[in-house]
């Protein structure tokens, strides 16, 4: 018994060293790009600056805030839509100006469209903070996925968005934004 516990002991311990493979941790170029098209800097700007023009964008947009975690730069909101129609689909993440020959990379003939498709929940989580060694510019990252419910409430789909074009039409909604906070207005 006290054989067997010190060889499994033993085992545990040489598997705990094996060596990591240096490239482990490294982001693909795939990887890297999606989190540039997510992030945009702001200058002269604050966190709050940030989660207060951000929260007036996603209302404006129809999403609800769902948390918001001012200290840590941390925001959450989501918006419901009906899923039965296609265009209703494309539209309801299309951001007032996103064709939906773009959106979600499907194109308007849908090929992975879903006719039993009920309803939709487009989720946006929304992260700013300081950029290291200069407080004068804000780092906003953006993330955003879609969960489709079919007509029984089971996922149907669920993914990331990865078009750029919706991201862009976030960002450029957000300058503005950005812009009326810093001036007040």
């Amino acid at each position: 018994m006290l054989l067997r516990a010190t060889f499994v002991l033993l085992t545990l311990m040489l598997a705990a060293c094996a060596a990591t493979p240096h490239n482990a941790f490294r982001l693909s170029e795939s990887d890297i790009a999606m989190r540039d098209l997510q992030t945009r800097e702001y200058p002269l700007m604050t966190d709050q600056e940030i989660l207060s023009a951000s929260t007036a964008v996603l209302q404006d947009l129809g999403y609800t805030i769902e948390e918001m975690e001012g200290s840590l730069g941390v925001l959450s909101a989501s918006k419901r839509a009906d899923a039965s129609d296609q265009i209703k689909v494309f539209g309801s993440l299309a951001l007032d100006g996103v064709k939906c020959v773009v959106t979600f990379g499907l194109g308007c003939t849908g090929s992975n469209y879903k006719k039993s498709a009920d309803v939709q929940d487009i989720r946006l989580t929304l992260v700013s903070r300081q950029k290291p060694n200069d407080n004068d510019n804000v780092v906003v990252r953006v993330t955003i996925q879609r969960i489709v419910w079919d007509k029984t409430g089971r996922i149907s789909e669920q993914h990331s968005i990865t078009d750029k074009a919706v991201y862009s039409s976030f960002f450029e909604k957000m300058s503005k934004a950005v812009f009326l906070e810093r001036h007040g207005v």
